[in-house]
């Protein structure tokens, strides 16, 4: 499995993580960032390291 980080200090909830993988992000009606799973299968490796890299502020990383 892999760890999910936001680091919320950085996070400026643009929303591109949400909409890349959205069983993972979510934007709240506060919008605010809410990380919904902060595991993901070793499979989506791939599209965690998208919106790692698209995040403009660099706010996402895994372990």
């Amino acid at each position: 499995m892999i760890q999910v980080m936001v680091d919320f200090d950085r996070c400026d909830a643009n929303g591109t993580c949400a909409a890349l993988m959205p069983d993972v992000f979510q934007i709240k009606a506060d919008g605010q960032l809410e990380l919904l799973n902060a595991e993901i299968d070793d499979s989506r490796e791939g599209e965690l390291e998208e919106v790692i890299l698209c995040c403009p502020v660099g706010a996402i990383a895994h372990s």
